[in-house]
């Protein structure tokens, strides 16, 4: 049997993600000549959301959906989520970003006990650390604290 042959299919893509952090997406092609193997691009089906859902529980489902798009590989990077959905991916990446929040503040929204935050409160640029969150969203919500 041959050895596999990786093919570059096309430009590097580098992507900064609002954390700070840097990707960089090599398309290539695995083609091995006398089997079967293929890699392919999967296509991202939307599933629909319920109707009394706030756009902060919407958002939160969406991030989830698509993190685990992309951790179980069904999906390589935001981009693609982005192509397939026909949307920016800079509203991928803050769908994203409301994964990383603390659970207390997942819990809120979740419970619907936040009606004064909006999206752009909570999805663009959160901080990486729970405890800096929650002082955060303690600003816009003051119950809202962790106990020490």
């Amino acid at each position: 049997m041959s050895e596999p042959v990786i093919q570059v299919g096309g430009a590097a893509d580098i992507v900064h993600i609002s954390n700070g952090d840097t990707v960089v997406r090599i398309p290539v092609r695995l083609r091995r000549r006398s089997g079967k193997r293929r890699l392919r691009q999967t296509k991202v089906h939307c599933a629909e959301l319920a109707p009394d859902l706030t756009a902060l529980q919407a958002a939160l489902a969406r991030g989830y959906r698509w993190r685990d798009m992309m951790d179980a590989g069904e999906v390589a990077s935001m981009k693609d989520i982005a192509e397939a959905e026909n949307i920016d991916r800079s509203y991928v990446a803050r769908m994203i970003n409301m994964t990383l929040l603390a659970p207390e503040l997942i819990e809120a929204i979740l419970d619907d006990t936040v009606p004064d935050w909006t999206l752009d409160d909570v999805a663009i640029a959160p901080p990486d650390r729970w405890d800096e969150q929650l002082a955060k969203f303690a600003k816009l919500k003051p119950a809202l604290s962790r106990p020490n």
